[in-house]
């Protein structure tokens, strides 16, 4: 091939490479507005299911912390000084509302998220009630809705000490013991007891019911208590002795002030020994393991949490009575059915509602009471993690109230 030729070749083979490089293929119009509109759909389709997913992954980010009280963002041990007046508001019930609402969470609240009733196998119903919370109010409700709605109660008795730190085989005996008792009628059964967990010894999962009280107006109910006439007499009849005169005239505020051992709530002291330790209501939840006895431990504190969110079905308080009978009622209607028009019936139930009243408790200045509270520090985070528990309940049942 002559050199002309080799060259014009060249030239014609580039010609094609320049057409094939610079060649425009046209699209028609509606081409391009379905291609445009697959590139919309498909960036929307993304961006929901991003979200939703977002959603998701909070959520279940709430459900791996210790306990679903860190949805609400405060407890007593978050909150600075700063803060300090937006403590006093989240824990009331018009505070939850108010900032469940303002997070969006409010509308997402489900009972059946919230109930461990349905976890229960047989209609069993443990009360292991933490002494001055209110608990003789609770079982006088009971014994007359067992009536109504057709349950046993059963009961262990005065002389009975608190079940604290039992072995596990002291454990899998007292739970034997307790399942013996039911008959063939639904079963309540009520005794000062620390949490015992049945699964291990293979019994049916019973319903779980407690109530809690203000830390420290619970132990200065428990100090005023055990010095009235009448607690004095039944444990005559348990002990055969009375305590000496120094026992009854003591003082709650020289008690405190003084550093007597009765009224002392040092961080991490154990109360072991101790067969009537009412300083902390988290240890009746906490159970029977070692990590429970420091007091004031943060140990503790969360393994009570996480019990009370497993197992217990409601956690209700006197405090909030309306609140505390309508849970009861919405999550537990095979015992409590009827239980606010009961508590409420005239002449009968005014006279159960004021019939543990202690009058013979003088009034505690707000001076001990704050320096007591700077070692409740845990135990109110319990105290609070309970009662906006049992808000989300009644919010789940209620979502259209309006505060």
């Amino acid at each position: 091939m002559s050199l002309n030729a080799e060259r014009s070749y060249k030239m014609k083979l580039r010609d094609v490479e320049n057409a094939f490089k610079y060649r425009r293929i046209p699209y028609p119009k509606r081409s391009v507005e379905l291609i445009a509109l697959l590139a919309i759909s498909c960036t929307f389709f993304l961006f929901m299911h991003t979200n939703k997913l977002n959603s998701r992954l909070k959520e279940m980010e709430v459900k791996l912390q210790p306990s679903e009280f860190s949805a609400l963002g405060l407890t007593g041990n978050h909150i600075s000084g700063h803060d300090a007046g937006k403590h006093d508001d989240i824990n009331t019930l018009h505070g939850t509302y108010q900032y469940l609402k303002s997070t969006g969470q409010l509308w997402r609240l489900n009972p059946k998220f919230l109930n461990n009733t349905k976890y229960h196998t047989r209609d069993i119903l443990f009360f292991n009630r933490v002494p001055k919370t209110g608990s003789e109010t609770l079982i006088e409700l009971m014994i007359r809705l067992g009536k109504k709605n057709e349950f046993q109660n059963e009961r262990a008795p005065y002389s009975k000490q608190v079940g604290m730190y039992w072995s596990v085989e002291r454990q899998k005996q007292e739970v034997a013991r307790i399942m013996k008792l039911q008959s063939d009628l639904a079963f309540v059964y009520v005794e000062h007891m620390m949490y015992m967990n049945v699964r291990p010894f293979h019994y049916a999962q019973p319903i779980y019911i407690n109530m809690i009280r203000d830390p420290i107006e619970r132990v200065i109910s428990w100090f005023y208590y055990k010095r009235t006439p009448w607690s004095s007499v039944k444990m005559f009849e348990v002990t055969g002795k009375f305590e000496n005169r120094t026992h009854y005239v003591k003082n709650f505020e020289d008690c405190v002030l003084s550093h007597d051992f009765e009224c002392r709530y040092d961080h991490g002291l154990s109360f072991s020994e101790d067969s009537a330790d009412h300083k902390r209501q988290s240890l009746f939840f906490c159970g029977h393991s070692p990590v429970c006895e420091p007091f004031n431990s943060p140990a503790a504190i969360a393994r009570a949490k996480q019990i009370v969110e497993r197992d217990y079905s409601v956690v209700g308080s006197w405090e909030d009575v309306n609140v505390t009978l309508s849970v009861f009622e919405n999550y537990i209607p095979r015992f409590f059915k009827g239980s606010t028009e009961l508590y409420y019936e005239p002449i009968k139930g005014l006279a159960f509602q004021k019939a543990n009243t202690n009058h013979w408790k003088p009034k505690i200045s707000e001076r001990i009471k704050r320096i007591m509270r700077a070692n409740f520090t845990q135990e109110y985070d319990f105290y609070y993690f309970c009662k906006q528990r049992l808000y989300r309940q009644y919010f789940a049942i209620n979502r259209h109230l309006h505060f």
